[in-house]
């Protein structure tokens, strides 16, 4: 009897980076991408809305929706895809923390669920802008 084990049996050891072991040349890209395309499926089926009806309100075909709410982002822009984000209804922000102490930063994505009214109170605390409450709340 050999020692060896048939090929089916052995072992591949991934590098702890997912995106990296799948050939994603850029995989900060790629994971930012991943998570837009996730927030307009969400919005979209939060509201209802078919791949025609966000195509409707985004200007845009219905294919590349299609594309877009299955995460198939290859060929889109992290741009455009904010700009699907916008249209329907969603902030986008973008936060650059100058000296994060770290030889090398790193790209972050996430989404803020808040009460609509605490996002302009804590840019109003940061003094970006003016923030004046809606006398009807």
């Amino acid at each position: 009897m050999s020692d060896e084990q048939p090929d089916d049996d052995q072992v591949i050891r991934g590098s702890g980076n997912f995106f990296a072991d799948q050939s994603i040349a850029d995989f900060d890209e790629f994971r930012v991408k991943s998570h837009l395309c996730h927030e307009i499926a969400t919005i979209a089926e939060q509201r209802g809305l078919t791949a025609a009806g966000v195509a409707e309100l985004v200007g845009a075909p219905v294919e590349d929706v299609e594309r877009i709410l299955r995460s198939r982002h290859d060929g889109y822009e992290v741009w455009r895809l904010i700009k699907v984000l916008t249209a329907l209804g969603a902030d986008v922000g973008i936060t650059v923390v100058p000296d994060s102490g770290h030889d090398r930063g790193v790209v972050l994505s996430e989404t803020v669920r808040k009460i609509k009214e605490q996002i302009p109170r804590e840019l109003a605390a940061m003094d970006e802008i003016d923030y004046q409450p809606d006398p009807r709340l």
